[in-house]
């Protein structure tokens, strides 16, 4: 292939890592104004809505406009075939951190149940299996990776363990009723988050060795 091609799979490449980054820090920032009832800091979350669908669209194009131009073979179709599931998962994250911003308008504006610290370690811990994923997508190394499955087995457990929480708050007084349904929704988000880091994760792997592998 000509280094044409080459330096557009490099730029392809750049400007996934940099949505990546992106989605993970509105992601996070979704989290932390939950836990801090910021409605400063959700409202911008909210509004770096339209950044993202930016980055969606012109990956989309971009690969397009690759696979058309240049009918790539072999490694480069693992390659972008990586790209393709990452840009459809990193969108989804940085939709769902919008989608726990909006929560702000909906909670009471008082202190957390104590569940929600799960929720919070939750968050944090699908975060990293996703930053991790996109840094082995960076670098070529599959290190940190190997262990998705045993991870995104965790989270399962913990997503178990905040709706059992939220179900015993929700027995004990009704008034909680309509917050813990909230919070409930917030660690389905994050156990498809799971999956979604999973499933980047084996494409990377894929992308790397040119041999499949499983994670959930």
């Amino acid at each position: 292939m000509s280094d044409k091609f080459q330096s557009d799979l490099k730029k392809l490449k750049e400007y996934t890592i940099e949505m990546g980054e992106f989605s993970i820090t509105m992601f996070r920032d979704s989290l932390k104004a939950l836990n801090d009832m910021d409605e400063k800091l959700a409202n911008d979350v909210i509004g770096r809505k339209r950044k993202l669908a930016e980055y969606n669209n012109n990956i989309d194009e971009e690969t397009l406009r690759v696979l058309t131009l240049y009918h790539p073979v072999a490694s480069d179709i693992r390659f972008i075939s990586c790209i393709s599931q990452m840009n459809t998962s990193l969108y989804r994250l940085g939709r769902n951190g919008k989608d726990i911003a909006k929560l702000i308008t909906i909670l009471p504006n008082t202190p957390h149940l104590n569940v929600f610290k799960n929720i919070y370690h939750m968050g944090d811990y699908v975060a990293n299996m996703i930053a991790d994923v996109l840094e082995a997508f960076r670098t070529g190394d599959i290190s940190k990776i190997l262990d998705l499955g045993k991870r995104d087995n965790y989270v399962d457990n913990l997503q178990e363990t905040i709706f059992r929480e939220s179900f015993t708050y929700m027995m004990e007084d009704s008034s909680n009723i309509s917050r813990c349904i909230e919070y409930v929704m917030v660690s389905r988000y994050l156990e498809r988050m799971g999956d979604h880091a999973c499933l980047m994760g084996e494409k990377v792997y894929f992308m790397i060795e040119g041999k499949k592998i499983e994670f959930h």
